[in-house]
């Protein structure tokens, strides 16, 4: 019986010992799985890490190319400041000659239109252009007359400014002779004010409002040739060629407009010219 019992309790002990085998193989089988994947893991991110890199190298290059673009548009802006500083000096002079062309070309086409009355009044018949009176003998010898002392300008009562607005507020209630007087008298006594190119360019907007387009060309091209770089050159241009369209002479009113295109592209007034010019050309 005590034989029975202790071959069964050896049975027991080996079959402990097997189970605990059993138990350790599985554990290191497990952590085996774990290591192995681990490794997977650090591969995919060392991957990941490698591809990181690579696409920051890229990131980098292209920073570089547009580091370089960045400069060579400043070099190339630059070198633009240079050129337009290098413009010559000549080329205001040409501007010049060609509005002083343009005004001489303007006279002689007005002293055409006058003589031509007066040539058909040469031509007419001798009898018709004979006196009826004897002519008035003058005497041998006249003395010349001296010529008128032109009054100084009177002495001004108010400011510059107040003068001005004066003058002004007479041109917006469309007391246009009055605001012609007001600002002749402004560009008299303040001749050296910064708001005398003003003054001139609101003359010529007076006669404009009357339809009286010739004074107001006349007003506007004294502006241009007085006053070239002024703020109201451009705007005066503009309204010289309104002027010519209105009075119908249509090659004048092309030529000052495209002039202001040419000298004044970057103003407003230059773009209006612009659509005036196509309209005129289509028609």
């Amino acid at each position: 019986m005590r034989h029975v019992r202790l071959g069964a309790l050896i049975l027991a002990v080996l079959t402990l010992a097997v189970w605990g085998q059993d138990k350790s193989k599985k554990a290191i089988e497990l952590v085996y799985d774990d290591v192995q994947v681990l490794k997977q893991q650090v591969q995919e991110l060392r991957a990941r890490v490698d591809q990181n890199a690579e696409e920051i190298r890229v990131i980098q290059d292209q920073l570089k190319s547009l580091a370089d673009l960045v400069r060579q548009a400043m070099s190339g802006q630059s070198g633009v400041q240079e050129g337009l500083r290098a413009v010559p000096a000549q080329y205001q002079d040409i501007l010049r000659k060609l509005d002083q062309l343009t005004l001489d070309l303007q006279k002689i086409t007005a002293d055409l239109a006058v003589r031509e009355p007066q040539t058909a009044t040469a031509t007419a018949p001798e009898e018709e252009r004979r006196p009826t009176q004897a002519p008035v003998k003058r005497p041998a010898e006249s003395r010349p007359q001296t010529p008128p002392a032109t009054a100084p300008p009177p002495a001004p009562t108010m400011s510059p400014q107040e003068a001005y607005s004066v003058a002004y507020n007479d041109y917006l209630k469309g007391n246009y002779d009055l605001a012609v007087e007001s600002f002749k008298l402004y560009r008299q006594q303040f001749p050296e004010s910064p708001l005398a190119d003003n003054a001139l360019y609101w003359i010529g907007e007076c006669r404009y409002s009357q339809r009286m387009f010739e004074e107001a060309i006349d007003a506007f091209d004294e502006l241009v040739m007085t006053y070239p770089q002024g703020d109201k050159a451009a705007a005066a241009y503009l309204k010289k060629g309104l002027s010519f369209i209105e009075l119908g002479r249509k090659p004048e009113a092309l030529a000052a407009l495209k002039l202001l295109v040419a000298k004044y592209p970057l103003e407003e007034e230059a773009r209006i010219a612009q659509d005036k010019i196509r309209e005129l050309t289509e028609k």
